[in-house]
């Protein structure tokens, strides 16, 4: 008998609702900051990440080995044979490979990876759709080859008013982030095919930003696809919900739709003020 849980780490900023349900387990990254190092969404919020990022911009890592061995073993514990494991992209984080190692070495479980190539709520809506497959009784196989293919038809764009945090976390040039201040663009990042972080337009300003992402939206989603949309915002609620309803207001509505607060993780690398389109077709 199959019993399949879904791994996610805490990047895929796998909304609330879903992390509370059985059969999900977060591995959480790790932010360190001269004096102390937390363990994102456990000990440290992204709020809390935010009030800082004047003092001081922390560094983040993996999941440490000793929070993936425990995170098997209650998997083990409650009953688990099967893993359906999803990580942030390769290209921008080296979970995906440390977690593989782990697994790979695990004869307790049958495992599948996911290298979904891409970032945030991207990455957790593809964790939402195979927890979804599971819930409506799929085999494990059903689920792999449906993640599979979520991982190819998902995009994501972030607009963020400031490149400053990306390039103090090595993400992106000195030149790019001082070009963008200077003319006070605001870039609109994306993940490339091989996922890594690329600037796919700069707009003039978070509205005009907004309104190109819905573009983006709409040039992704062709009639009769089925999708569920994520909505990211760096401690702007306000700014996330009205980019839902600009996608409402344009006749784009996901079988489920989620606005969530960024995680730490990823609020590191962009500071306050994003705000975050995910689509993945299922």
């Amino acid at each position: 008998m199959e019993k399949i849980a879904v791994l996610v780490d805490s990047c895929c900023d796998l909304p609330k609702e879903y992390l509370k349900k059985t059969g999900i387990y977060e591995l959480p990254m790790q932010i360190a900051y001269h004096d102390k190092t937390y363990l994102d969404r456990v000990d440290i919020s992204a709020e809390e990440v935010y009030q800082n990022l004047p003092v001081e911009i922390p560094k983040t890592s993996l999941p440490s080995g000793e929070s993936i061995q425990k995170t098997l073993d209650q998997i083990a514990e409650d009953g688990y044979t099967h893993i359906i494991s999803i990580s942030v992209s390769s290209g921008l984080s080296g979970t995906f490979n440390f977690l593989k190692v782990f697994l790979d070495d695990d004869d307790r479980f049958v495992s599948k990876y996911f290298d979904t190539k891409q970032v945030a709520i991207a990455s957790g809506l593809i964790a939402i759709g195979a927890k979804n497959l599971i819930d409506e009784g799929k085999s494990f196989d059903e689920v792999a080859a449906a993640v599979e293919k979520m991982c190819q038809n998902a995009m994501v764009y972030f607009c963020i008013p400031t490149l400053t945090y990306l390039r103090a976390g090595g993400r992106i040039s000195a030149v790019a982030s001082a070009v963008g201040g200077m003319l006070k663009l605001a870039p609109i990042v994306t993940c490339t095919p091989e996922g890594t972080y690329t600037i796919a337009a700069k707009a003039r300003g978070m509205k005009k930003g907004q309104k190109m992402m819905l573009g983006y939206a709409q040039d992704f989603i062709n009639d009769g696809d089925k999708y569920l949309i994520g909505i990211g915002h760096g401690a702007d609620e306000a700014g996330g919900q009205h980019m839902l309803d600009i996608l409402h207001d344009n006749g784009i509505q996901g079988q489920q739709e989620f606005t969530e607060q960024v995680g730490p993780a990823l609020g590191v690398h962009t500071g306050p003020g994003l705000i975050g389109v995910a689509v993945v077709k299922i």
